[in-house]
Order: structure tokens, then C-alpha cells, then sequence
């Protein structure tokens, strides 16, 4: 996992226990991932070099995925002994965990299979369907410019 994905990932755990006085499951750190950079694609910032491959169950970073391969719904715990080392988009993903936080991992997942970028990279594969085909950054980068535009 690269540093900047540890960061913005350590990041969303951290806000989340803030927000919502819980700690969330790896499966929603995924997808909290997810929208964390899709916004800041939108935005012309790429927040972390990993790619999200169109998994069954919605976006997935098999870096971080095998992290925590052994509980993916389970909170995740951990604390870390170095301090956190914020991203330059840290006000973006603290937006991110405040708007989509609320949501479970199942809930999140849902919404991600209802969007392009993942939908797009699945091509015809049903939903049911094992994949590992890379998510384009442009697919993300062109979906969430247009979602920022529908917003305002």
C-alpha cells in the first residue's frame, strides 16, 4: 500500500471514529476510498496512485483489501503508533466521511453499483460475478466532475 493511500485510508478511519463514534469496517473504508478520490479526480488532484479493480461488491483496492483480508466486515480496531500524516486533500475526505459515513459498507456498495465508473468496467458481467478489471481514473475523473456539476 502506497503512502498516500495508508494516509488517506488511517484519515477515514480516524474521521469516522470522530463523526460517528464508531470505527468503520474495511469494506466501507473501501468504499469511503472510493468517493475520496473520485472527488478529488473531479477536482484535478489524484489523492492515492492505486487503482480500484470492479469487485463483486463494489470498488476495491486489493492493497488495502489485504490489509484487513481477514475481517472485511469487522471494525476495524486498530490504532497506530506513528502520528497520522494528513493528506493535502484532507478537507476533501473529511467532506467525504461526513456526507457518506453514514452509510454502511453494504449500503455504499449499493450505490457504487448503480454509478458508470464501476458499472463501465464490469461491462456485461452480472452483479453476482467475480471481476478484477481496473476502474479507469478517467471513468472516475468524467462521473464525479459531473456529479460536482449536478450539485451545484
Amino acid at each position: 500500500m502506497s503512502p498516500e493511500l495508508d494516509a488517506v485510508h488511517r484519515l477515514i478511519v480516524e474521521c469516522h471514529r470522530e463523526y460517528f463514534e464508531e470505527s468503520p469496517s474495511p469494506a466501507k473504508v473501501q468504499k469511503l476510498c472510493y468517493y475520496a478520490q473520485g472527488y478529488s479526480l473531479a477536482e484535478g488532484q489524484e489523492l492515492f496512485p492505486e487503482d480500484f479493480e470492479a469487485w463483486q461488491r463494489g470498488p476495491v483496492v486489493p492493497a488495502l483489501h489485504a490489509a484487513y483480508r481477514d475481517r472485511p466486515w469487522q471494525a476495524i480496531e486498530t490504532t497506530w503508533d506513528l502520528p497520522l500524516r494528513e493528506p493535502a486533500s484532507a478537507v476533501l475526505v473529511r467532506e467525504v466521511v461526513a456526507a457518506y459515513g453514514r452509510y454502511d459498507g453494504a449500503g455504499l456498495s449499493n450505490m457504487t453499483h448503480r454509478e458508470s465508473p464501476w458499472r463501465d468496467a464490469r461491462g456485461a458481467l452480472p452483479e453476482n460475478v467475480g471481476c478484477r478489471a481496473v476502474i479507469s481514473k478517467a471513468s472516475m475523473r468524467s462521473f464525479f466532475r459531473a456529479e460536482l456539476l449536478h450539485e451545484d
